[in-house]
């Protein structure tokens, strides 16, 4: 069961990371394409498109450990899809551009089974149109 918590928490903070909403434009627009391709990507259990949302040397850090480059990420990915997540819903709560990054901070739920889970992100992603990628993400799982 704390496996499947952590494996949980460790996949919906990708999803959650894409909920972008910046002050510019360009930010937005390519927040909004990087949100629907990774949201189609995890719906088709497509991990090298769900990676491709993070910078090559992206740190992710989650209940099951801290994951660096896009190809640990992935591996990581990987392990969480064996888990069934399913319904994944995000919500931001902030968001905000500093320079050129962009930081956003908000909740995720989502069941594996009918068990459902929920927690807290935080994300900084980095990059000009539609190459921005997720820089460095933090995930949590809320307490029961």
């Amino acid at each position: 069961m704390v496996r499947t918590t952590f494996a949980v928490a460790f996949l919906l903070f990708i999803s959650i990371s894409l909920a972008l909403g910046q002050e510019k434009l360009s930010a937005e627009s390519a927040s909004a394409i990087l949100q629907k391709n990774f949201a189609s990507a995890y719906n088709r259990g497509d991990l090298d498109a769900m990676a491709a949302a993070f910078d090559e040397n992206a740190i992710r850090v989650t209940p099951s450990g801290i994951f660096q480059g896009r190809a640990d990420i992935r591996r990581s990915f990987q392990e969480a899809l064996k888990i069934g997540l399913h319904d994944y819903s995000v919500r931001r709560v902030i968001s905000h551009s500093e320079g050129s990054f962009i930081l956003n901070v908000g909740e995720w739920q989502a069941k594996v089974g009918d068990q459902p889970f929920h927690g807290y992100y935080s994300a900084i992603l980095a990059g000009e149109g539609d190459e921005t990628r997720i820089i460095e993400e933090t995930v949590s799982i809320a307490a029961p």
